[in-house]
């Protein structure tokens, strides 16, 4: 009898081999297509996570830097050159080429092609204004006082006399045709600049007599206006639609701020604080804002939602909603791009009670 062992033996070995049958190998792709489509989906998703994540941490760097760098301006409005002033001090303007009226208020504003704005665009004197602003986005003003400042080393004789100070680099410090303020903290003149030729490096010659003369230890300071507003840059995203920015005096400082609004608080004779938008300021009551609210609707400058934005972006005095709302006072794009809105209330430290 023949041993089953050795007949086994005697088989050859490619008999002995059996590979995948079809139905098996059929459902191992399968099972190996769904293992790669369910990484793959979760690469995809994780990706877009991921940008989204980085847009709004973008965006939100974006509104803290715009709001921080106008606050920061705010703060400041109305410094006359004095820590602890006893009065409030209304500068002069005679000596100055300034329209007294209309840079007489520490913070002014106006929105984007209100009925005066040709008015204030041309007093403001910035050129870029006119040009880009967006319409229905606040503009806002702010004058004070700046260093380095300079001290008067001698009583001037009279209102014409040149201011001689105590330093030998205020001939560069001060240019000509610039507007300066004077103060001795009780007396307040902002004066143009004159030619320097013929006086001494630490004289301000000044062409137009101040209102009084000004005595030893008096401050020289450079008188300053800021304008922001939020303007059209020119450029494109890859989609083709506009890319907007937050300008400080002509120049783009913060991009993807689409809007910038402003509420004025003035105190009102009972105590409470009143909250009124520009258009509805009276002349008064620009002297007597202790608190602005700010506002700013800031994007991503690329495309990164998938779905359509529906959101309404609440602003101080002003809703911004989508594309295509009816009666909306202000809308945006849909264009995919991440927005976000960001607040704050800044109180003027300059701002002396009546």
């Amino acid at each position: 009898m023949i041993n089953i062992m050795d007949r086994k033996k005697s088989m050859r070995p490619e008999l002995l081999q059996r590979g995948l049958s079809l139905i098996e190998l059929m459902i191992a792709l399968l099972l190996s297509s769904l293992l790669t489509l369910g990484i793959l989906t979760m690469y995809l998703d994780s990706s877009q996570t991921s940008q989204v994540s980085r847009s709004l941490a973008r965006v939100q760097e974006s509104g803290r830097i715009a709001l921080d760098m106008i606050a920061r301006d705010i703060r400041m409005t109305g410094f006359v050159g004095c820590a602890y002033p006893l009065q409030k001090l209304d500068p002069s303007f005679d000596a100055s080429t300034l329209d007294g009226d209309f840079y007489g208020s520490g913070v002014m504003g106006i929105r984007a092609d209100a009925d005066d704005w040709d008015d204030f665009t041309d007093k403001a004197g910035v050129g870029a204004l006119n040009a880009n602003a967006v319409a229905n986005s606040d503009v806002l003003q702010i004058r004070r006082a700046s260093g380095p400042f300079v001290s008067l080393d001698t009583d001037m004789a009279s209102a014409t006399s040149t201011i001689s100070t105590d330093s030998d680099q205020t001939v560069t410090e001060f240019r000509i045709g610039e507007n300066a303020l004077i103060t001795n903290c009780v007396n307040a003149d902002v004066f143009a600049v004159g030619d320097p030729d013929g006086f001494e490096d630490n004289e301000i010659n000044h062409e137009q007599p101040l209102s009084t003369t000004y005595p030893e230890g008096s401050r020289v300071f450079h008188f300053n206006t800021t304008v922001y507003w939020v303007g059209d840059t020119g450029r494109d995203d890859p989609q083709g639609n506009d890319v907007w920015a937050l300008y400080r005096d002509g120049l783009e400082v913060v991009v993807g701020v689409e809007r910038l609004q402003v509420l004025y608080g003035v105190r009102e004779n009972d105590g409470n604080v009143r909250y009124e938008i520009a258009g509805d300021m009276s002349v008064a009551d620009w002297d007597l804002v202790e608190v602005v609210q700010l506002g700013v609707l800031v994007s991503e400058e690329q495309r990164v939602l998938d779905a359509a934005d529906t959101k309404t972006y609440e602003l101080p005095g002003l809703v911004v909603q989508p594309a295509g709302a009816v009666n909306a006072d202000a809308t945006y794009p849909n264009d995919g791009r991440l927005r976000t809105t960001f607040t704050m209330t800044v109180n003027l430290r300059n701002q002396i009670e009546e």
